[in-house]
C-alpha cells in the first residue's frame, strides 16, 4: 500500500497520534479514524467494503477492535445515523419525530421533532465512509472517535483548553450519539464533541455503562498532541 500524504500529514502521524491517545487516555479500545469519500477511487488500496449490514455505531466499535473497511448507505442499517452523516436523505418518519415518539422517547411528536431539528447534521452528501483503527489508517481522517472513561475525557478537555483557553461545550441528546454527536458535529463545527451514547449504541454496539465517546475534528489532533506533550 502506498503512503498517502495530504497536507503534510502522513500515516506515521496517525501511528504517533494513536500511540499518544492510547497512552494518555489508557484506552482499551483503539481510536478510530473516520473518512468520508465521494468516489471509490478515494478508498486506499487494501480496504474492502464491509460484507454485512450494520449500524454505524457497530462499525465504529468493529474498527475500535481492529477491523478496517468502508461502507456506503446500502450497508448502513440505521438510517437515522446514515442520514445524519450525509450518506442518504433523512427518512420522513424520523424527520417528523414520529419514529422516536413511537419508541416512547418523547412526550409528543412535536417534542421529538424539535430534538431531531437540532441534531448535528452533515448536509453535504457523501458516497461512503472509511472506518479504520487510527494506527492503521493510510489516510488523513476527517474525524477521530475515541471511546473512553469520564476521567480520561477530562484529560481531553484539559488538552483542548491548554492551547485555546476558554471552556469546552459539549452537546448531546441521548440519541444518534456515535453518528451525529461523535462524527457529524466535529465534522461540521471543526470542534471536539462528547456524547453519553444512546440506547442503540449501548444496546447494539456494546458501549459499556461506564464509557463515553469523544469525536475529535481533524484540526483538534495536532494541538491536542502538543498539549499532552506539555501538560
Amino acid at each position: 500500500m502506498s503512503l498517502v500524504i495530504i497536507m503534510d500529514y502522513t500515516k506515521e502521524d496517525n501511528v504517533k497520534t494513536a500511540e499518544v491517545l492510547k497512552e494518555k487516555l489508557n484506552l482499551t479500545r483503539l481510536p478510530v479514524a473516520i473518512k468520508f469519500f465521494n468516489d471509490l477511487n478515494e478508498v486506499p488500496e487494501g480496504i474492502e467494503k464491509i460484507d454485512e449490514n450494520f449500524r454505524h455505531c457497530e462499525m465504529v466499535t468493529k474498527a475500535a477492535d481492529g477491523a478496517m473497511f468502508y461502507a456506503t448507505a446500502e450497508e448502513q442499517k440505521c438510517k437515522g445515523g446514515s442520514s445524519a452523516m450525509g450518506l442518504e436523505p433523512l427518512p420522513p418518519k424520523i424527520a417528523s419525530g414520529e419514529f422516536y415518539y413511537k419508541l416512547g422517547r418523547f412526550n409528543s411528536v412535536e417534542t421529538a421533532k424539535s430534538v431531531i431539528d437540532n441534531i448535528p447534521r452533515k448536509e453535504e452528501q457523501s458516497l461512503g465512509i472509511i472506518y479504520a483503527p487510527l494506527e492503521k489508517a493510510d489516510f488523513l481522517p476527517d474525524v477521530v472517535v475515541v471511546i473512553t472513561l469520564p476521567k480520561f475525557g477530562m484529560y481531553i478537555t484539559q488538552g483542548i483548553v491548554y492551547n485555546q483557553g476558554g471552556k469546552v461545550e459539549y452537546s448531546c441528546a441521548g440519541i444518534q450519539s456515535l453518528c451525529a454527536d461523535a462524527v457529524s458535529a466535529p465534522y461540521v463545527t471543526n470542534k471536539a464533541n462528547a456524547t453519553l451514547a444512546c440506547n442503540g449504541s449501548r444496546g447494539y454496539a456494546g458501549i459499556e455503562d461506564e464509557e463515553i465517546i469523544y469525536g475529535l475534528a481533524r484540526d483538534n489532533l495536532k494541538p491536542l498532541m502538543d498539549a499532552f506533550e506539555n501538560i
